[in-house]
């Protein structure tokens, strides 16, 4: 870079910081490189089997056992994703299942269902030709679409549908503004969690009988998965077994993403001291049992 144009550049950066008073001289900055915040899309769908069911509250809880499937890369990869300690992870799931009515099965409680949990990336996965001009085709843009629920907004089938062209559904020719958001972000990488309930008792008879499945994603840009995690789990909570319409958009403002209430002191406690025991599965390796932790005893 030529030494005098590079001294301009520094000397009018300079005096534009100087005209902003020092209070808002990371406002001018945050301009130029402004951040992201958590915006979450949250989308339950119930089967017929798990519209039988009542609803868990806080005061009917639904008790269950759990089975963590961990982290998964279930996109394209990207090198150098930081990824949170599960023990983390399972600990802030289970707080916030915990405040909507869902509380570890037990001897005094037996499970009367059983919840499969995941987490990690799904990001855009591009196909590059050998053109160095050519910026790259996504080419798993249906699989985003369909975990943020598009099909819920017409914009594509929530099978995929080799007779059906998803283009020419109603929700992909007119928009709203639900629509265009979920299309969008189904162009970005994305945060992803995922929890799914199942019957115990049919599955104590070798039967697989789905209640209802809660998708939860975040785009990711600017932000970290350890940090980012809590408040996308905090922010769905409401809508965990729970059916929507349409997939629900939710936003975190940088005030609440460092002020995360995940749950109330009631629901802390009883986490605390009844630990959940986890079932851990892996795509290599056999279901095993985690014991639980044993609580610790207040001094």
């Amino acid at each position: 870079m030529n030494r005098s144009f590079r001294s301009v550049c520094l000397v009018v950066a300079a005096g534009l910081l100087a005209a902003v008073p020092p209070a808002r001289a990371a406002s001018f900055l945050e301009w130029i490189f402004p951040k992201r915040d958590v915006q979450v899309i949250a989308v339950t769908d119930t089967t017929p089997a798990g519209l039988l069911r009542r609803p868990a509250t806080p005061a009917n809880p639904i008790y269950y056992q759990a089975v963590s499937a961990g982290y998964r890369d279930f996109g394209g990869s990207i090198a150098g994703e930081k990824i949170p300690p599960k023990d983390e992870v399972m600990k802030t799931i289970a707080k916030v299942l915990a405040k909507q009515g869902y509380l570890p099965g037990s001897e005094a409680h037996p499970p009367s269902i059983i919840l499969i949990w995941t987490w990690g990336t799904m990001n855009t996965d591009m196909m590059y030709s050998g053109d160095p001009d050519d910026p790259g085709r996504q080419i798993n843009r249906n699989q985003l679409l369909r975990f943020m629920g598009a099909y819920k907004l017409g914009l594509i089938t929530k099978e995929p549908d080799a007779f059906r062209n998803d283009l020419l559904l109603p929700g992909a020719l007119f928009r709203d503004a639900e629509s265009e958001t979920v299309a969008d972000l189904a162009t970005e990488d994305l945060y992803v969690a995922a929890i799914s309930a199942y019957d115990y008792a049919a599955a104590t008879r070798s039967e697989k009988v789905l209640l209802w499945t809660t998708k939860i994603s975040c785009p990711s840009r600017g932000l970290a998965l350890p940090q980012t995690l809590p408040a996308m789990l905090a922010l769905a909570g409401p809508h965990i077994g729970r059916e929507t319409a349409k997939p629900v958009q939710l936003k975190a403002t940088e005030q609440f993403k460092t002020e995360v209430k995940i749950g109330e002191a009631t629901v802390v406690e009883y986490t605390e001291k009844n630990p959940v025991p986890v079932i851990e599965v892996t795509p290599t390796a056999p279901m095993k049992k985690q014991k639980a932790a044993p609580a610790k005893e207040k001094k």
